[in-house]
């Protein structure tokens, strides 16, 4: 379950992208003489997504719930204890949407999504302690389409991002995650709007339970 509260700190965006482009490539230069991969992990995902936002906009509180069944696979490329490579893909057949905004509730379906990231991780942290912590940077693509199933690759959106993500694990049961994320770029191709109502730096808190994480 994961819940997105959107920020609108576009001010000091620049700073902070700069900021973490610079941690990231600092880190990972420093430990450049040991990029021989020493780990490949593929694994399949499927599970029900719950995404949620808040976000207040013209003094209204905004609520939009999305509820959508996903199936996927993730390839991870281990370099070292800090440095990581994935590469993912994600299908949703199809999504309810709730959006209820002050007395007003809405209620609708998005046609099916195509997913593929590939992202470069760097832990500050490493993984598997109760605490840990990551910078990344990567991109990704989105086909979406109406929903007939030939449909599906009328349009595409790629994007590339920077961020940075706090995971803290509560004994065996929830992993509680703290990511801020800032959108470097978004290109459209095909039918549809560019238009986006993101604002390009993402705050975003969100639980997960770890008895529904697939084994490595």
């Amino acid at each position: 379950m994961t819940s997105a509260l959107s920020s609108a700190l576009g001010q000091p965006r620049g700073r902070a992208v700069a900021l973490l482009l610079g941690c990231a490539a600092a880190l990972v230069c420093s430990r450049g003489s040991e990029l021989n991969a020493q780990a490949v992990r593929f694994r399949t995902q499927a599970g029900l997504s719950l995404p949620t936002r808040i976000s207040i906009q013209n003094q209204v509180l905004h609520i939009r719930q999305k509820v959508g069944v996903t199936v996927g696979a993730r390839l991870t490329l281990t370099f070292n204890e800090r440095f990581d490579v994935v590469t993912g893909i994600t299908y949703i057949p199809g999504y309810a949407t709730f959006h209820g905004a002050g007395n007003r509730v809405d209620v609708g379906t998005r046609s099916h999504l195509l997913t593929g990231t590939t992202g470069a991780r760097y832990w500050l942290l490493p993984p598997g302690r109760r605490l840990s912590w990551e910078v990344h940077t990567g991109f990704g693509v989105v086909f979406g389409g109406q929903p007939a199933y030939e449909d599906l690759f009328e349009s595409s959106t790629v994007s590339g991002i920077v961020g940075t993500t706090a995971h803290y694990k509560i004994a065996r049961i929830a992993r509680l995650q703290l990511r801020v994320q800032e959108r470097l770029y978004r290109v459209r191709f095909g039918g549809g709007d560019l238009r986006s109502s993101r604002p390009p730096l993402q705050v975003s808190v969100g639980l997960g339970l770890l008895f529904l994480e697939s084994a490595p």
